[in-house]
């Protein structure tokens, strides 16, 4: 009965150690804001800092494509756990709009990145990036398909 006791015990605490050495080695993997500027200089982007703030720091790199120049702007969710990249694409269309139904319709397709509008009325497209273990590879790849999945709607948004 001894033996079960200790068996078990030494289990729990073999567990807990696991654990919380996995959290920790998740939260370790999380880039700050400052790398994540530093990541996409690296990419060869040339950055803008569109908001300075401590603590809510937003960069943009500017995307040329053979249409258009689109600007993406980067920053990380206030928890920390996403990187936002996003896509100012103007004015929103006006209530009750045939652009609108078309804009949600291509969400499916162009998904992970999605239309939405602001409170402020503008029009965006956005998709978020897990904040764990970001490589620059992956960075770079959803920088493109952001701007791709822009530029193939172009006809929708722009109308």
């Amino acid at each position: 009965m001894h033996k079960i006791g200790v068996r078990g015990l030494s289990l729990i605490i073999l567990s807990t150690a696991a654990l919380f050495g996995f959290v920790g080695y998740q939260n370790s993997q999380l880039i700050d804001r400052k790398q994540l500027r530093e990541m996409v200089v690296q990419l060869g982007y040339e950055v803008s800092d569109i908001v300075k703030d401590a603590g809510k720091e937003k960069y943009s790199v500017t995307i040329k494509t053979q249409d258009l120049n689109i600007p993406v702007g980067l920053e990380i969710s206030p928890s920390n756990s996403f990187i936002w990249l996003t896509v100012n694409l103007g004015a929103a269309p006006t209530e009750g709009s045939t652009k609108t139904l078309d804009l949600l319709k291509q969400n499916s397709k162009i998904q992970p990145t999605f239309f939405y509008i602001t409170d402020s009325g503008r029009l965006m497209a956005a998709t978020a990036v897990d904040n764990r273990g970001v490589t620059n590879a992956v960075l770079k790849t959803r920088i493109e398909s952001i701007s791709e999945n822009v530029g193939k709607t172009k006809d929708i948004w722009q109308k």
